[in-house]
C-alpha cells in the first residue's frame, strides 16, 4: 500500500494534472491484446505482456 493513503495501492498513479485525460487499457484494448495506434501517421503497436504489462513498439 501506498505510505501517503492506506487505501490505496503503490502501482497506481494518478495523472499529474487535473485535466490530463485518463484512458483505461480496457477502454483501448477491449477483448484485444493488442492495438494498433497511429501518430502522425507512423504506426505502434500497444500490446499485453505474458506478464501483464504494456509495451509499446514501432
Amino acid at each position: 500500500m501506498n505510505k501517503n493513503n492506506s487505501n490505496v495501492p503503490e502501482f497506481i498513479s494518478f495523472p499529474l494534472k487535473d485535466r490530463e485525460k485518463t484512458i483505461l487499457s480496457s477502454d483501448l484494448l477491449g477483448e484485444s491484446n493488442s492495438v494498433v495506434i497511429n501518430h502522425r501517421g507512423v504506426y505502434y503497436t500497444l500490446r499485453i505482456t505474458q506478464l501483464g504489462k504494456l509495451i509499446l513498439t514501432k
